[in-house]
């Protein structure tokens, strides 16, 4: 009885090492396929980071716009002025709210993240 269940004990273990080894060379080669795409990634970072400031570009001139053009007409009619701002505030803070989604983190540096991903990979390699 105690060869038996020595025996299943060696299946087992020859069964968890050939899972390792499967796995291993699935890691190796998802690690080299990620080498591979480094300059790829590096370059999509690098362009969202410059989307994102020339959304940020002309976001802050849209609203510089939107303000030249509000101001002359907020002088005239005085009541109304103090009224339209804090509803059109109200209205922005409840866009950005809607816009910022339950559980999302706002990442900055991308590229620094993505760099700091690929140096940390190459050390454990080493």
């Amino acid at each position: 009885m105690a060869v038996l269940i020595d025996a299943m004990i060696l299946l087992l273990l020859a069964g968890v090492l050939a899972y390792a080894l499967m796995v291993d060379r699935r890691v190796r080669r998802l690690m080299e396929t990620l080498r591979e795409l480094q300059p790829a990634i590096n370059a999509y970072s690098a362009a969202v980071d410059r989307s994102e400031e020339s959304v940020r570009g002309l976001s802050s001139a849209a609203r510089g716009l939107e303000e030249t053009e509000t101001r002359p007409a907020a002088k005239p009619a005085a009541p109304a002025a103090k009224t339209s701002p804090r509803a059109g505030d109200k209205a922005a803070r409840t866009a950005r709210a809607r816009a910022q989604a339950a559980g999302v983190t706002r990442v900055t540096g991308k590229t620094e993240l993505v760099q700091g991903f690929f140096d940390s990979v190459r050390e454990r390699d080493q």
